[in-house]
């Protein structure tokens, strides 16, 4: 223990001593080019029951690096459905001197490389344990036996003590039932007292009956546990209540007790930070927890103690409810079992979660958890829980969105990005992260272009730090492809296109470089109840229940009580949100909104947050309300007058509150949208696209996402666009644009499949500019400026009207533009070797590898490269020019003349190879790599002996009868290979237009 604080303070001293230090700021658009280090995609790097040892791992470090990655989430999950694909033996022991080892290695690489490092503290998915039995700290649950009882007697009896490894009393109570007499009895039989002991907690009908005078009697056994009592006249219940550790989870911390989480932390958080040493806090950032996904514990022994802090009032009194005992009344009873939940939520809340982000940042580290989902609102800690607030334990909120497999395929794509997305902004967090491209279909089926369309939702959604699940740790030793994890879209060196990652990963850290930058802008701030909830899918609105709709083309987030009540602020007609205390004072506003939405999902409020509403109404803030007004405060504190308190204040202003739609049709967005158009506020942004915005002091940022073509309309005025191509990291001034009448931006903008652009306006607006151009989509494309001219590319024939800002008629003349070359074939194709295809062979045209006589080309796995000659002319070679691919699965990498012109992965499929091309002979190649899947489906009609592939995932001969997500079968439909085509060169002719 002296070791692990020594440690520490020597971090922090280190911390202190680096911060005069830091780098200066890099300019918007040098970020945008070359992604810092720091703003990079991390990986989930995952130990396969420690199958690492010094080789593999500075392998793997080093390709994350070369791959373009940025940092590392290190996880070692023991027992976590192993039974989906059967990882390999066990090398060493979870925390053994060898694990911790490899782990200081890791992170001593990981510095040595620039990567951070970020590590699981537990060993397990879903729950926080490691291989120590934790005794008493273990979970808990809430337990009850029933004794019926009558009187008048005397009872002396013994209560039996559970064989259980860890149990405890918490009282024990006489309960008489309501309705009951002193009907005959004979005083004298014995009672047999129950030993049948309840988990189910707070079910009404558990142990039906109102209850009377209720008796605590816990004082009334002695040491050996005997009861000595008079029982009065009637029908009574021997209530008992106690706890019991939940089986099966010996090695869980119970995460309701903050001595149990912190434990647990000294255990293995001061043991990594001591192996650490001075790496911590520099190279070593944070330490993580993922979803919740175990015990689901209903006490702890400081529960009574929580439950009195949080709530107000003694619990012990109405534990009764709790077996399900009406208790003074049904409405009370179902007030009491509500705060009871709530507390457990709290709980959770603060000492698991609370708890590790303070130990944490006490270390100089940072936390970050999945804490907000996936929720299961059936259990008892989250039934009550606010999901906002439990992401807000965290310095970097992370949810999670799925790759839903093949194009077509219907079923379950979810996401959860909004919520942590939110949490980042209403607490002034500059990140906020996701699990990225999580999947549980076929392994080794996805690949840059069908994941673009998920990260580009994720962006649009506020998501700015991707974690990518996954990255295996599989040694050489396991061959190819090598031993998985039973989910997630697989990336390591044994991945067939990983040589062509980069390009991906540099796209997803341009995306999270702007996003970064100063913070979001929304026009509502919308408040729902004590438990906002948004869980899988991409909700337009606030929550399923809205009765009021978001209007399209606005921002908005939602606010948890405790952000409503404690630092929204009216501040010129607007709602004003101030940091919390840990974020830099109570006085520094980090987010504006134009209009309040009060949209309950329920008749229910608590009345502090009325009572902050209707004075931000009163000081002038628009406040909108949804169908359902409140009639009263949930819990048991402050009645019955905070009932009469919030009916008084709902009064007025749920006066004109608009009718409740009928049941699932969509929420009306006109409230809204007059109130905002009442402010003389349009929308942010119209157009055919999906967007997110941010603004950096003068500058602002338009993310947007999408296919096809149509005028975009940013709620900015006087302000030059720029288009920012996070592809190619390419910047250009828009050039043609116009000023709407209401004091917006139109800019005509066209995206090809799956496409995105950045918009971004930080200059003044230069006065020289087109204001529209009338050509077919594709035919004319607008470089920049050069001077006072427009820089335009023809790629056909044509006389194209345009207009300039100042009214004058132009034309964009091109002529003698060539016609495409085709290149149909003959291809020749050169397979990589030992992946069974043969040498090479020969395609007269292009076709789909999988449609070949040849068995080992249709299950061919890996880079196939495709050549062919062709001759041009002097003329036609030195003209702008570029290469479309037309279509192929996964990934190409171009070479013409020798020259490589880099990795294509995304639409529109094409390269740019304008002074690539040479008079007379011209030689292209054409690198397409293929995915592992139709190898392994070819590998399971073969015996083991004779298999190109090793892995763990199953093969079955014949039709698979494992999950998708376990193997395959060699009936298994094949995946596209192969360069599909059409492929040609395309010309065109550069010219100005004056402006």
């Amino acid at each position: 223990m002296k070791t692990i604080k020594l440690a520490r303070r020597a971090v922090a001293a280190l911390l202190v001593a680096a911060a005069p230090l830091r780098a200066a700021p890099v300019p918007l658009d040098d970020g945008f080019r070359a992604v810092p280090d720091a703003d990079k995609p991390w990986a989930y790097w995952w130990w396969l029951k420690g199958n690492v040892d010094e080789a593999s791992i500075t392998r793997d470090l080093e390709a994350m690096k070369r791959a373009g990655f940025g940092g590392l989430l290190m996880f070692d999950a023991r027992g976590y459905h192993e039974g989906h694909v059967q990882p390999p033996p066990s090398r060493m022991e979870f925390m053994s001197p060898e694990w911790r080892r490899m782990l200081k290695f890791s992170v001593a690489e990981a510095g040595r490389l620039g990567l951070k490092v970020s590590v699981n503290l537990s060993s397990c998915a879903g729950a926080l344990k490691g291989p120590w039995e934790v005794g008493a700290d273990t979970p808990k649950k809430l337990a009850w036996t029933a004794t019926p009882v009558r009187g008048p007697r005397r009872l002396d009896c013994t209560m039996p003590v559970p064989a259980a490894a860890h149990f405890h009393d918490i009282a024990l109570f006489a309960v008489r039932l309501e309705g009951t007499n002193g009907a005959a009895h004979d005083p004298m039989a014995t009672i047999a007292v129950s030993t049948n002991w309840i988990d189910t907690v707070g079910a009404t009908g558990a142990c039906a009956g109102v209850a009377g005078d209720v008796i605590d009697l816990s004082e009334k056994t002695d040491a050996e546990h005997r009861l000595t009592w008079d029982v009065p006249e009637g029908g009574w219940v021997l209530l008992r209540f106690g706890w019991f550790a939940i089986e099966g989870h010996e090695f869980d911390v119970d995460v309701l007790d903050p001595k149990a989480v912190a434990g647990h932390f000294e255990r293995m958080g001061g043991a990594i930070l001591a192996d650490a040493g001075p790496l911590a806090g520099t190279t070593l950032t944070h330490f993580y927890s993922v979803s919740w996904e175990g015990a689901a514990p209903t006490w702890t022994p400081a529960l009574e103690k929580e439950f009195a802090a949080h709530r107000g009032y003694a619990l012990r009194p109405w534990l009764p409810a709790l077996a399900g005992f009406t208790v003074r009344g049904s409405d009370e009873t179902a007030r009491f079992r509500r705060d009871y939940f709530k507390t457990l939520g709290d709980c959770f809340m603060n000492n698991f979660y609370g708890t590790l982000r303070d130990l944490t940042r006490k270390a100089g580290l940072q936390w970050h958890s999945e804490s907000g989902g996936p929720w299961d609102r059936k259990l008892a800690a989250f039934e009550h829980a606010d999901q906002l607030a439990f992401l807000a334990r965290n310095d970097m909120p992370q949810g999670e969105f799925w790759f839903p497999g093949r194009a077509g395929r219907t079923g379950r794509a979810p996401d959860l990005n909004r919520a942590p997305a939110m949490t980042a902004h209403i607490h002034g967090l500059r990140l906020a992260a996701t699990e990225a491209f999580t999947h549980m279909v076929q392994h080794w089926s996805a690949y840059p272009a069908v994941l673009k369309p998920g990260a580009d939702a994720a962006f649009c959604d506020g998501i700015n730090q991707f974690v990518w699940h996954t990255f295996t740790a599989s040694p050489p030793e396991f061959g190819l492809p090598g031993d998985e994890y039973f989910a997630g879209t697989h990336i390591n060196p044994n991945v067939t296109w990983f040589p062509q990652a980069r390009p991906f990963l540099d796209y997803l850290g341009r995306c999270q470089w702007m996003l970064r930058q100063g913070g979001f802008v929304a026009d509502v701030a919308a408040y729902t109840g004590d438990r906002p909830y948004q869980h899988w899918g991409r909700n337009t609105n606030w929550s399923p229940r809205a009765t009021v709709g978001m209007p399209p083309g606005r921002g908005y987030d939602l606010l948890t009580t405790e952000a409503l009540t404690a630092r929204a602020v009216a501040r010129d007609g607007a709602l004003a949100l101030l940091a919390p205390a840990d974020r830099g004072g109570a006085e520094r506003e980090i987010m504006r909104y134009r209009i309040l939405a009060v949209d309950l999902d329920d008749p229910e409020i608590p009345v502090e947050a009325l009572r902050r509403i209707d004075e931000l109404a009163k000081a002038g803030v628009p406040v909108v309300v949804g169908a359902r007004r409140p009639s009263h405060s949930p819990g048991l504190a402050g009645q019955p007058a905070a009932d009469d308190e919030v009916r008084r204040l709902a009064a007025p202003l749920w006066a004109k509150a608009p009718a409740e739609p009928p049941s699932k049709a969509a929420p009306d967005p006109a409230p809204l949208e007059a109130a905002l158009r009442g402010l003389a506020l349009p929308p942010d942004f119209e157009g055919p696209f999906e967007h997110t915005h941010r603004r950096d002091g003068g500058t602002d940022i338009y993310f947007l996402a999408g296919a096809g073509s149509g005028d975009c309309t940013f709620r900015v005025k006087d302000r030059e666009p720029e288009l920012w191509d996070p592809v190619t990291g390419v910047i250009r001034d828009a050039v043609a644009w116009r000023p709407t009448a209401d004091g917006r931006t139109t800019v005509p903008l066209g995206l090809p499949g799956t496409g995105s652009v950045f918009v971004v306006f930080r200059r003044p607006a230069a006065a020289a500019r087109l204001a529209s151009v009338e050509a077919p989509a594709g035919a004319v494309e607008i470089l920049g400026r050069d001077g006072e001219r427009a820089k335009v590319r023809a790629w056909s024939d044509g006389s194209f009207a345009a207009a300039t800002a100042a009214g004058a008629p132009a034309r964009i003349e091109a002529s003698g533009v060539p016609a495409p070359v085709e290149m149909p074939g003959p291809w020749t194709v050169a397979f990589e070797p030992d992946r069974g295809a043969p040498e090479s062979a020969v395609f007269e045209t292009l076709t789909d590898w999988t449609a070949h006589a040849d068995p080992g080309i249709r299950h061919f796995a890996g880079k196939g490269t495709y050549r062919i000659a062709f001759d041009l002319d002097a003329a036609r070679a030195a003209l702008p020019a570029r290469l479309q691919l037309g279509s192929l699965c996964a990934i190409a990498q171009v070479r013409l003349n020798g020259r490589d012109l880099g990795v294509v992965w995304t639409a529109p499929w094409r390269v740019d190879v304008t002074g690539a091309l040479q008079a007379g002979h011209n030689e292209l190649e054409i690198d397409v790599v293929s995915l592992w899947m139709n190898r392994l489906i070819g590998d399971a009609t073969l015996p083991p002996e004779k298999r190109i592939t090793r892995t763990n995932v199953t093969l079955e001969q014949g039709k698979r009868t494992v999950k998708v997500y376990q193997g395959f079968g060699s009936e298994d439909p094949l995946m596209p290979a192969g360069l599909l085509g059409p492929v040609r060169l395309e010309f065109a002719r550069d010219t100005v237009v004056p402006l």
